[in-house]
C-alpha cells in the first residue's frame, strides 16, 4: 500500500505542477486573450447571422478547419494577416485604425 501512496502523490503533484503553469499562462496573456474572446464570440455571432458553418469560413480562409476551430475558442494569438482574412471572408470589420485630425 505504501507504494501506491507514494504514486498518488507523485501523479498528484504533477497535476497541480501542470495547474500552477496553465494559470501562470493565463495570468501572463490575459491582455490579448480578452481581446481574442471578444473576436472569437463576433465572429461566432456572424457566422450565425450569416447561416456560414465553420468549415466554409476555413474554405473562404484559406486555412485549416482545424484552425478555425482554434479561433473560435479565443485562445489564439491571431496575427494581422489572419484577421484580414477573417474580415474578407465574412465581409466584416474587425479593426479600424482612426487617427485624429488636428
Amino acid at each position: 500500500m505504501g507504494k501506491s501512496l507514494d504514486r498518488l502523490k507523485e501523479l498528484a503533484a504533477g497535476r497541480m505542477s501542470s495547474w500552477h503553469e496553465e494559470a501562470e499562462w493565463y495570468r501572463q496573456n490575459s491582455g490579448w486573450l480578452k481581446y481574442s474572446s471578444k473576436i472569437a464570440f463576433h465572429i461566432l455571432c456572424v457566422l450565425d447571422e450569416k447561416d456560414i458553418s465553420q468549415k466554409e469560413l476555413a474554405l473562404r480562409m484559406g486555412v485549416s478547419p482545424q484552425y478555425v476551430s482554434k479561433i473560435v475558442k479565443g485562445k489564439e494569438n491571431l496575427s494581422l494577416e489572419t484577421i484580414w482574412k477573417i474580415e474578407q471572408a465574412l465581409d466584416i470589420t474587425l479593426f479600424s485604425v482612426n487617427r485624429n485630425m488636428q
